[in-house]
């Protein structure tokens, strides 16, 4: 019996089964790769067209916000890291921007959103 089951284990596969094998081995490791994350400009551009707020969180663990646009970003002109940089929209095609030192928490970031575009002028988060 050991020599059966010895003799099974060692035949070589048919080659029609091979290659089935690999197509599905290809396919399972496409379906669960990771897909490349959204960039910075196409968030901007979906941010703008849902009217949503857009959260870049820099140089940390990119989250999702309920109601917001996220992306992350290993730096942003004129903020240190880790930070995170909030924009609002304000219409005309921009938003507002409100930079919040550190690593808030989700807390403060909702906070930040809720409280709107700052009276003064505000300044416009770069495209």
């Amino acid at each position: 019996m050991t020599t059966v089951v010895f003799a099974l284990m060692f035949v070589p596969a048919h080659p029609s089964h091979d290659a089935a094998r690999l197509r599905a081995r290809a396919a399972l490791a496409l379906a669960f790769a990771d897909a490349k994350p959204p960039t910075y400009p196409e968030q901007y551009a979906r941010a703008l067209k849902e009217g949503k707020p857009l959260v870049v969180w820099v140089g940390q663990r990119t989250r999702t916000l309920d109601g917001c646009v996220t992306v992350g970003s290993n730096s942003f002109p004129g903020v240190g890291s880790p930070a995170v940089v909030v924009g609002l929209p304000i219409g005309d095609g921009k938003l507002a921007r409100v930079d919040l030192p550190g690593e808030p928490t989700d807390t403060a970031v909702r906070a930040a959103v809720r409280a709107g575009v700052p009276r003064a002028a505000p300044v416009v988060l770069p495209r």
